[in-house]
């Protein structure tokens, strides 16, 4: 009988070492908030760089998402962003995991690269996120951006130059199948 084993995202995998928990705190409403609004942005700066339309009434729906969409608006507006896909799942055969990166595109003179967005904070290991996307896309070398869509209508575009992030988070996913391997004594069987 084979068993099918689920692979983790790449989220997956920096929820179970800690990453992220600071969305977990708190007000467990107000978490669920954000994380909805987060989704709705994103999926609005997909259509913004599709050049396609938003569904008849949306914005008014949503205008909680106005401020993030119009730092998205701002960021196209003052660099060349041409998108060249959204949300493509990436399988590592290699490191058995999956990723979704935001956005892939070209970007002003940087040519090629992941786009992750964030709508409030910038959390601190978005580098070890964008850096196992681009292990996953076999792809160590595209450049990595966080952009921080603000509440006031604001961005800001921070790179992720240090290639130690792609490393780090390979030492994660490593981790993450040593731990599911041998915490519940499911090891290689000895050899007889």
């Amino acid at each position: 009988m084979t068993v099918t084993v689920k692979w983790p995202s790449t989220t997956e995998i920096l929820r179970f070492f800690g990453f992220g928990t600071e969305y977990e705190r708190g007000d467990i409403l107000k978490m669920h908030r954000a994380m909805q609004r987060g989704r709705h942005v994103t999926a609005a700066c997909h259509l913004i760089a599709a050049a396609e339309p938003f569904k008849d009434g949306w914005e008014s729906q949503h205008l909680e998402c106005a401020p993030y969409i119009d730092g998205y608006r701002k960021f196209r507006r003052e660099h060349d962003f041409r998108l060249v896909e959204y949300e493509t799942e990436y399988r590592s055969e290699a490191h058995r995991f999956v990723s979704h990166p935001d956005q892939i595109g070209m970007l002003d003179k940087f040519g090629l690269v992941d786009l992750e967005l964030k709508s409030g904070s910038m959390p601190s290991w978005c580098p070890l996120q964008t850096g196992g996307q681009v292990l996953a896309m076999g792809n160590p070398k595209i450049r990595r951006f966080g952009l921080q869509l603000k509440d006031n209508g604001n961005y800001q575009l921070f790179p992720h130059e240090d290639f130690r992030d792609i490393d780090r988070f390979r030492s994660l996913v490593e981790s993450y199948w040593t731990i599911q391997e041998f915490r519940n004594g499911s090891g290689d069987p000895p050899i007889n």
